[in-house]
């Protein structure tokens, strides 16, 4: 199972998590190994249209980044792959009609879509039938083995995509191994 170390943006002002401290971009460089992928959650492009192009581009110098900035056009898409993204994760709550054929022909890389908390909800997801997307799941809870549609969502979903999901702490690493979860997203201050 992958752990991919999570930073976030908000109001311009790298955090070394989800909700975490602020982080100096040389302190992330002395935590995370040259070429490390870091998943980045850019909560001023996803609440307010406004990505930090410029510090993906700083953060590319070290790190592999996989860019959850919220796009909402084509344009965004290009945007954030010129400023450094390898992997994209795309929110359909910001783009309803997403046009998926054209993403795939700006960026041979790897395309999230993702899934808020309520993993139950019927999503966009379950109509995609390509191999070539992965879904990440920001899920706020811990279920236990007991939640019987859980175990089956992940494990339907698995079987045609990959699957990342944050997590407040990594010590229930095999349940989710259990259900066929890629990987897991960690704040950085967590790991």
């Amino acid at each position: 199972m992958n752990i991919v170390p999570l930073v976030s943006i908000k109001k311009g002002i790298l955090l070394d998590g989800k909700d975490g401290n602020q982080i100096s971009i040389d302190n992330l460089f002395k935590q995370v190994e040259k070429d490390t992928m870091l998943y980045i959650l850019d909560l001023d492009g996803i609440e307010h249209n406004n990505p930090s192009l410029d510090l993906y581009q700083k953060l590319t110098e070290h790190c592999t980044l996989w860019i959850d900035d919220g796009p909402r056009r084509l344009d965004d898409i290009m945007d954030t792959i010129m400023a450094g993204a390898t992997n994209i994760t795309l929110r359909e709550d910001h783009w309803p009609e997403m046009d998926l054929p054209n993403v795939f022909e700006l960026t041979d890389d790897e395309v999230y879509l993702c899934i808020n908390s309520t993993y139950r909800q019927q999503s966009q997801i379950t109509t995609f039938t390509q191999q070539d997307i992965g879904v990440v799941v920001f899920n706020q809870e811990s279920p236990t083995n007991d939640d019987l549609n859980s175990v089956n969502f992940f494990k339907n979903l698995a079987i045609k995509h990959k699957i990342y999901l944050y997590t407040a702490g990594s010590d229930i690493r095999s349940l989710w191994e259990e259900r066929g979860v890629t990987g897991i997203l960690v704040d950085l201050n967590k790991i």
